[in-house]
C-alpha cells in the first residue's frame, strides 16, 4: 500500500506531558451507546454552576439496538468531587444531539431535538436553580415543518438557539429555497416566552445558500455580541454577527469559496473547471479540488467582542463527472481565523502529531481512516478565562495506535492547546491520552478519545469532557458501520488541566527537515521535468521520493550519496497537473520541498 506523506501539516513539535507529580486523572462521568455526539460542530454541553460544580450533558442511550429508544439528553452533576449521572434521559420522550447551558440567576437550560411526532420538533427543557424536575415545552415551529440539531449559547437571562428545517433526507422538505434551512429563536427571560422564533438571519438565507447538513453549523454570546457561523462544504465560510442581542446582523467573510461553484450539487454529470475555480491551488491534494472546512467547527467572541473561527481543514473535488464529488479525509491539520485577520488567512493551531518523527504519518490507505468525514485534525470546542486566555480541545489521528476492526483503523486522542495573546499565537499540543491525564496508562493503545467539549467559560483549571470507547469511528456511519463497530458502551470522561501545564508559546508549524540539505526544484512549476538539487554529506545511500497530495508514492529513485552540490533530473510528464511533495532522505537527515505540476 501506498504511504500518507503529510509533511506540512504534522506537527514536529516535542511531545508534551504533564508534571510528574499530579494526579487529577480522568474521571467518569456517564455512559452511553449512542456514540455520535455530533456530526459536525459540537454544541455548548458542559458548564459550570454558580457554587463552581462542573455539569455534563451528552447524547445518552443505553439500549442494543439502533433504533435507540432511550435515547435522549444525559446529564450528570460532579458535587463533592464525585461524578452523579442521571439513570436515564432527562425527557419524558425520545430526543437527540442536546445543547445545554445555565442563566444568570442559575436556573439551566437545555434543547434537543424529538423525532417522537411528524414534523420533528425541538424540546425545550428548563429547570430552575434549587429545583429537582424539568419542565419541558416543545419551541415553536414554521407551519408544516420539522427542525433538527439544535444550538444553544446564553448570557444572562438571554437564550439563543439555531437549528435546520428537516432536510429532505430525513424526510423534510426545502423551506424558502434552503434543504435544511439555518433558523434563530430568542427569548430574553429565560426561556418563559421567545420573542423570536424561526428567524431568518439574513444572509443566512437562500440568497446565498441551498443547503445545510446537520450540525454544519455554530454559535456563540459574550453579553448582547453574538455570533453564528456556517460551514458548508461547497461555498463562503461566514460569520454573522449581532451587536444589539440579536436584533440586526451583518455578515463577515471568513473563507471566499470560488463564486462559480457555489453550492455545488455534484450530482452525476455535473462538472466544473479550473478556471471556475481560478487556477490550482499548489497547496491542493488535486488541480480541481477546492480548500473548504470540513464542516467540524466552532466560534468563539472573546473579551474584545472579536469573533474567533476553528475548523477542520478540508479539501472537496469533483474529478470525475460520472462519480460525484468527493472529499479528502487524509487533509490534516486544525486552523483559526479572527476578524483582524480579514478573509482567507488562516493559522494552523494543531494537527494530528509525527510521534516517531520519520516524517509523515503512518496511514497506509484510507480504509485505515475512521469515516467521521473530517478532518484528521478536528472537532474543535473552545472556551475563554478569566484572565483572557483562549483553550481549544480537539480530536487527532494517532499514527502509533490501531484497532482491532476489519480495517485496523487508527485511534484518535484528545489535544490541548492555548494562546495568551488573543490568538496570535498558540502553544504546542498537549496530549490528554498520556500520564498524569489517564490513569491506567495500559490502556493507551486501545481507545478511541473524540468529542472534546469545553465549558465556555474556563474556571481555575481547564476542564473538559469526551467520549472513549475500544472502537474507531462511529456505530451509525461508514459503509460497513454495522459490522466494523458493534454497541459498546462509551465513557464520557472528564479531566482537568492546570493551565501552567497547557504551553502558551510555539514554534511555527513547519517540517522536520535538515535544512542543511539545501534541496530546491529547479524549473517549479515543471511541465516535463525538474532538476533537484541538494546538498549532501557522501555518507550513505539516498532516496529520492515523490508524494502526491493524498499521501500516495508515485516515485522512488535510489542511489549512491556523493559529497557536494549534486543534482538528479525528475520525469513529471506522467503525472497528472497539481501539487506534490519531494523527498530527500540521506541517512538520518531530510529535505522537503513542494513540487506544482502544470502542463
Amino acid at each position: 500500500m501506498p504511504e500518507i506523506f503529510t509533511p506540512d501539516l504534522e506537527n514536529p513539535h516535542e511531545l508534551i506531558g504533564g508534571s510528574i507529580d499530579r494526579n487529577n486523572s480522568e474521571e467518569i462521568v456517564g455512559i452511553t451507546r449512542w456514540d455520535a455526539q455530533g456530526y459536525g460542530c459540537v454544541p455548548s454541553r458542559v458548564y459550570y454552576k454558580p457554587n463552581g460544580e462542573p455539569v455534563a450533558t451528552y447524547t445518552f442511550a443505553t439500549d442494543g439496538a439502533d433504533a435507540f429508544p432511550e435515547r435522549g439528553t444525559g446529564y450528570s452533576t460532579r458535587a463533592g468531587g464525585t461524578w452523579t449521572p442521571n439513570a436515564a434521559r432527562i425527557e419524558s420522550v425520545r430526543t437527540g444531539f442536546p445543547s445545554a447551558s445555565i442563566l444568570g440567576n442559575g436556573t439551566e437550560v437545555a434543547v434537543s431535538h424529538g423525532t417522537f411526532v411528524t414534523p420533528f420538533v425541538l424540546r425545550f427543557m428548563r429547570r430552575a436553580a434549587g429545583a429537582t424536575s424539568w419542565t419541558e415545552t416543545n419551541l415553536p415551529m414554521p407551519a408544516g415543518q420539522g427542525c433538527l440539531w439544535p444550538h444553544l449559547v446564553t448570557s444572562g437571562n438571554n437564550i439563543h438557539i439555531i437549528a435546520i428545517t428537516t432536510p429532505t433526507g430525513n424526510g423534510g422538505t426545502a423551506y424558502e429555497g434552503i434543504n435544511g434551512h439555518i433558523l434563530y429563536w430568542r427569548s430574553t427571560d429565560g426561556g418563559l416566552t421567545w420573542d423570536k422564533q424561526f428567524e431568518k438571519i439574513p444572509g443566512l438565507d437562500n440568497t446565498k445558500y441551498t443547503a445545510h447538513g446537520a450540525d454544519e453549523y455554530a454559535i456563540d454570546v459574550n453579553g448582547n455580541t453574538i455570533a453564528v457561523a456556517a460551514f458548508p462544504a461547497w461555498n463562503d465560510l461566514q460569520v454573522f454577527k449581532s451587536f444589539d442581542n440579536g436584533d440586526t446582523w451583518e455578515t463577515i467573510l471568513v473563507n471566499d469559496f470560488p463564486d462559480a461553484i457555489e453550492n455545488y450539487a455534484g450530482a452525476d454529470g455535473d462538472s466544473y473547471t479550473i478556471d471556475d475555480i481560478g487556477g490550482a491551488d499548489p497547496n491542493a491534494p488535486d488541480s480541481l479540488a477546492v480548500f473548504s472546512s470540513d464542516g467540524s467547527g466552532n466560534l468563539l467572541i472573546d473579551a474584545s467582542g472579536e469573533v474567533h473561527v476553528f475548523f477542520g481543514e478540508m479539501y472537496y473535488a469533483d474529478t470525475d463527472p460520472a462519480a460525484g464529488s468527493s472529499f479528502y479525509p487524509g487533509i490534516n491539520g486544525l486552523l483559526h481565523w479572527k476578524e483582524s485577520f480579514g478573509s482567507d488567512n488562516f493559522q494552523l493551531i494543531g494537527a494530528a502529531l509525527d510521534y516517531d518523527g520519520d516524517g509523515f504519518l503512518g496511514v497506509s490507505g484510507l480504509n485505515e481512516i475512521a469515516p467521521y468525514y473530517m478532518s484528521l485534525a478536528s472537532m474543535p470546542s473552545s472556551g475563554a478565562a478569566a484572565d483572557g486566555a483562549i483553550y481549544v480541545g480537539y480530536a487527532a489521528l494517532h499514527e502509533l495506535y490501531r484497532g482491532s476492526n476489519t480495517d485496523q483503523q487508527f485511534f484518535r486522542h484528545v489535544y490541548l492547546v492555548k494562546s495568551t495573546d488573543n490568538g496570535e499565537s498558540w502553544g504546542d499540543p498537549l496530549d490528554l491520552i498520556a500520564a498524569p491525564y489517564i490513569s491506567d496508562t495500559v490502556l493507551i493503545p486501545f481507545v478511541e478519545n473524540v468529542y472534546p467539549m469545553l465549558p465556555r467559560h474556563i474556571g481555575s483549571n481547564v476542564g473538559l469532557v469526551y467520549q472513549q470507547d475500544y472502537e474507531p469511528g462511529i456505530r451509525l456511519l461508514g459503509p460497513t458501520a454495522a459490522g466494523n463497530h458493534p454497541h459498546v458502551d462509551n465513557n464520557l470522561l472528564w479531566v482537568e488541566v492546570d493551565p501552567s501545564e497547557i504551553p502558551g508559546t510555539s514554534s511555527v508549524f513547519t517540517p522536520t527537515a535538515n535544512p542543511t540539505l539545501d534541496l530546491t526544484l529547479t524549473p517549479n512549476p515543471a511541465s516535463s521535468q525538474t532538476l533537484v538539487t541538494a546538498t549532501l554529506s557522501g555518507m550513505g545511500d539516498v532516496m529520492v521520493e515523490v508524494f502526491d497530495m493524498m499521501g500516495k508514492r508515485v516515485y522512488q529513485n535510489n542511489m549512491p550519496s556523493v559529497e557536494g552540490r549534486q543534482q538528479l533530473a525528475l520525469p513529471v510528464q506522467q503525472w497528472v497537473n497539481g501539487a506534490y511533495w519531494v523527498r530527500l532522505t540521506e541517512g538520518d537527515h531530510f529535505g522537503i520541498t513542494k513540487l506544482v505540476v502544470a502542463k
